[in-house]
């Protein structure tokens, strides 16, 4: 009787196996890899302004309705979250420009396929330390992981650690945009970037198979990173870190592979409603790592950025065909000041850039 019971339970097992392949759960556009895991990072994200009219005038759901697909064919993806999500009032009018969003916003996020996001930013802390904590909460209760703030130094400097099959990869948040008052201490706020607590922080987390930087940085609208940037950046692969992923120049900037390791200065855009005459199409980052969390090829997505339709409806899409080599094509341009390798050897495809690393 229990050889039947378990024979029973194997054949419907596999028979649900059998009925949803790889092929059917990923979309066309994302590339079936070798790889074991595929980790998605992609930028800035906040919900005012044009994000904000679009929402109200088609639903919530609408502006990662058309990318959650491609979010879903990873197995983590993180954003840098930039709207605190509260109903506070009490916003810091000293500031030019203030996010908020509704906290059901953060069940959005977990719906779309967001799995973290770093909250290390120059807008966390918009709506004071009530805005944050209510943040926290939300991103808890969507069972969204987050980093980069807390209710203390100590909570803000923990790391989002993710299981990955027997892979355990874990990613570092911090941001250099803060005002001394939004820094974690003995008090709630985001962990602002220091380069000795970075490279301690490496070689503690550096037990696990793959550690990564997130990193809110950068001057606003360049194309290219600062001679300090490259660095901070060269310093924290030299200290064990295996990737450096930037934002918050609202533009992406070049790609450098530095000892085998790759530093995308920064991502651009993801979810952002401002209109800029520097805004254009953006980029997300995804590595393919093997088993024992090893990074073994990097795809760059075009990520549409550029709403020029009179209505401003803002919804981010993986761009294809020309539009997206022509991103390609500038993204490699401006990563020739910092060596041939990225750009020597990165193949264009017809919706992705790959580098694969050797």
């Amino acid at each position: 009787m229990k050889k039947s019971v378990i024979f029973i339970v194997v054949l419907l097992c596999v028979f649900e196996l059998s009925c949803t392949t790889p092929e059917e759960r990923i979309p066309k556009y994302s590339i079936a890899t070798s790889s074991d895991y595929s980790m998605l990072f992609i930028g800035d994200m906040m919900f005012e302004w044009a994000v904000k009219d679009t929402m109200q005038r088609y639903g919530t759901e609408y502006p990662l309705k058309k990318i959650t697909p491609f979010f879903q064919s990873f197995d983590f993806v993180m954003a840098n979250f930039e709207s605190p999500l509260t109903r506070s009032s009490q916003s810091l009018v000293y500031q030019k420009y203030i996010f908020r969003a509704p906290p059901s916003i953060a069940f959005i996020l977990a719906e779309a396929g967001i799995t973290a996001v770093t909250l290390a930013n120059n807008h966390m802390l918009d709506y004071g330390v009530t805005g944050l904590l209510d943040t926290l909460t939300s991103l808890s209760d969507a069972k969204v992981l987050y980093a980069g703030a807390g209710n203390n130094e100590i909570t803000a400097s923990l790391p989002v650690m993710r299981q990955l099959g027997t892979t355990r990869i874990v990613v570092l948040c911090y941001t250099q945009i803060a005002s001394k008052e939004m820094i974690a201490k003995n008090n709630p706020g985001v962990n602002f970037f220091e380069l000795k607590k970075v490279q301690e922080d490496i070689k503690k987390y550096r037990f696990c198979d793959g550690v990564i930087i997130n990193i809110h940085w950068g001057n606003e609208y360049f194309y290219y990173p600062s001679s300090k940037q490259i660095d901070i950046a060269h310093a924290l692969i030299d200290a064990g870190a295996d990737a450096v992923i930037g934002h918050h120049p609202h533009v992406y900037q070049g790609i450098e592979i530095y000892k085998n390791k790759p530093i995308v200065y920064s991502l651009g855009n993801f979810l952002f409603g401002s209109i800029h005459e520097g805004i254009n199409d953006n980029i997300a980052c995804a590595l393919y790592m093997s088993g024992n969390g090893k990074i073994i090829k990097m795809h760059i997505y075009a990520i549409k950025g550029i709403y020029n339709d009179g209505s401003i409806n803002i919804q981010p899409e993986v761009l294809e065909g020309p539009i997206a080599v022509k991103v390609f094509d500038h993204v490699l341009e401006i990563s020739k000041p910092l060596g041939i390798i990225f750009t020597s050897r990165t193949t264009k495809h017809h919706n992705y850039a790959e580098f694969i690393f050797r």
